[in-house]
């Protein structure tokens, strides 16, 4: 296979979709991708394509650290894309951008745009974050995105699953005795604090850009000054989150790496 080429998927729908794949920084941190894999024709390795999440310097400046773990993760042969959604700091007019990287001599990644191929060979499906509605056609524009109010109730229910419980024990009788999480635990804590932390940031930011004050009333300016208190307040709190996580991380580092060490 030419090094221009990527390798055919033996299937259209990937085999895992990981919204949330943690991966380690050359800076010691860790970020997260959502993390697509496809088992691939002709080619000894799978396709891997990153979505970028844009958390802290996102894929621009971490594509080494990408291309490392998931080479490490999925085998030497792995062909990994790195994906910036329209609208991203990394797309270009609005569209999605698609780039191969490859690491060369000096671990440096060498970056290829394979956007168009892409399409080629998985269709406008691959385009977006999940729910976002493909283009009819694969040369036509980006992804459709949603309106506010359909993000905002997607992001609800998204917070629903994560708070709700569900009965896991009963007595012989039916009475319950003991309540689980709905949504199955499966992040590190590193990865709960980071995301959510994360979450809490751009939730801060949709609620500072709410108008209080519709009808410029005496009392509305006085609900305006409220809520700029309020977004203060969860900005400092959102900021002392982050330092939580900075703070396990070193600890992590900290920690030898065999228990026997």
């Amino acid at each position: 296979m030419p090094d221009t080429d990527l390798p055919a998927p033996a299937r259209t729908a990937p085999v895992r979709d990981d919204h949330a794949w943690p991966f380690p920084l050359s800076t010691g941190g860790r970020s997260h991708v959502r993390l697509r894999l496809w088992p691939t024709r002709d080619h000894p390795g799978p396709l891997a394509i990153a979505t970028d999440l844009m958390l802290g310097a996102g894929l621009i400046n971490n594509a080494e650290s990408l291309c490392r773990a998931a080479l490490t993760e999925f085998g030497p042969h792995t062909v990994v894309v790195r994906h910036f959604p329209a609208w991203s700091m990394g797309a270009i007019d609005g569209e999605d951008v698609f780039d191969q990287l490859t690491l060369d001599n000096r671990d440096h990644a060498r970056v290829r745009r394979c956007t168009q191929q892409v399409l080629d060979l998985l269709g406008p499906g691959v385009l977006g974050y999940p729910g976002d509605t493909p283009p009819a056609h694969t040369r036509t524009g980006a992804a459709v995105v949603p309106p506010q109010s359909t993000h905002i109730a997607r992001a609800l229910a998204a917070l629903l699953r994560l708070d709700e419980t569900r009965v896991i024990q009963r007595r012989p009788n039916g009475y319950p005795t003991r309540s689980g999480p709905v949504a199955e635990k499966d992040l590190a804590p590193l990865s709960h604090l980071k995301l959510g932390t994360e979450a809490l940031r751009r939730l801060s930011a949709f609620l500072a850009e709410a108008d209080p004050d519709p009808h410029e009333s005496a009392a509305g300016a006085k609900r305006e000054h409220r809520l700029g208190t309020v977004i203060h307040t969860l900005q400092e709190q959102t900021w002392l989150l982050g330092l939580l996580a900075d703070e396990l991380a070193a600890e992590e580092r900290s920690r030898p790496t065999h228990p026997d060490a």
